[in-house]
C-alpha cells in the first residue's frame, strides 16, 4: 500500500461506500434478516439498522458541533420496507456527505473516542459501512468485495501506521477483527485501543486551545 499515492477522503467517498454496500446487499433484500450477521451477536436486521444510524448520527454530531453525547437514537422506521431501509443507507450517507462538504475548517463534533473533524467522521462512516456489510453478507451467504480504493482510505485514516504490503480488502477485514480466507496465517490483528463506551464530555483547554475530556458523564 505504501507504493500507492495517498488517498484523499471526501464527501464523495462516503457516498461511494454507501452505493457499493447497497449494491452488495440488494440480492438479500428478501432473505431472512433474523439470522446472525457473521460472527456478531447482532442479527442482520439490527446490523443494517446500525449501519444506517451510524452515518446519520455522525451527521448530527458534526452539524450540531456537539461536545458531548446526544441522547438520540437514530434508526430506520419500523414500518419501512426492506427496500426503503436499504435506500436509507444511501440517504443518511448523503446527509453526512453534505454536512461534511459545508462544514467550516476546524469544525468538530463529539465521538466516544474524542472530538472528530469532518474528514475523520467520513472515514469512520466508510469503515462502518464497508465492514458491517461484510458481517451482513457473511450472514446471508452473499458475495462481497468492496472497492479497493475505499478500503485503502479507511486503513490510512482509521488505522494509521498499518501500511503492510497485503491485499487491501482482506487487510482491512483483518484489522477490524473479521476473518477472511486471504488472511489465514496472519495471526492476531493489532489490539485496538482500550476505549470506554461511556459518553464523555469534552471541553476546550484555554491554555492550549485543544479539545480534551474534562469529565466522565453517565446518562
Amino acid at each position: 500500500m505504501s507504493d500507492n499515492d495517498p488517498v484523499t477522503i471526501g464527501p464523495d467517498s462516503v457516498a461511494a461506500a454507501a452505493a457499493a454496500v447497497v449494491a452488495a446487499l440488494q440480492p438479500g433484500v428478501d432473505a431472512d434478516w433474523s439470522v446472525r450477521a457473521g460472527d456478531l451477536e447482532w442479527s442482520v436486521d439490527r446490523t443494517i439498522a446500525h449501519m444506517t444510524g451510524a452515518a446519520a448520527k455522525y451527521a448530527l454530531y458534526l452539524s450540531s458541533r456537539s461536545t458531548r453525547y446526544v441522547a438520540v437514537s437514530v434508526c430506520p422506521a419500523e414500518d419501512a420496507t426492506r427496500q426503503e431501509r436499504l435506500e436509507a443507507i444511501e440517504e443518511c450517507a448523503a446527509a453526512l456527505a453534505s454536512v461534511a462538504a459545508t462544514a467550516p475548517a476546524g469544525a468538530v463534533g463529539y465521538h466516544v473516542t474524542g472530538m472528530r473533524n469532518a474528514e475523520q467522521f467520513l472515514a469512520m462512516a466508510c469503515e462502518e459501512l464497508l465492514v458491517h456489510t461484510y458481517d451482513v453478507t457473511r450472514g446471508l451467504g452473499l458475495a462481497y468485495e468492496p472497492p479497493e480504493e475505499l478500503c485503502r482510505l479507511v486503513i490510512e485514516h482509521c488505522y494509521p501506521g498499518h501500511d503492510e504490503q497485503r491485499p487491501v480488502w482482506p487487510f482491512l477485514a483483518w484489522l477490524s477483527g473479521r476473518p477472511h480466507p486471504a488472511a489465514t496465517g496472519w495471526g492476531q490483528p493489532p489490539k485496538p485501543d482500550e476505549r470506554s463506551q461511556l459518553p464523555l464530555e469534552f471541553g476546550c483547554d484555554p491554555a492550549t486551545g485543544e479539545w480534551r475530556a474534562i469529565r466522565w458523564w453517565v446518562a
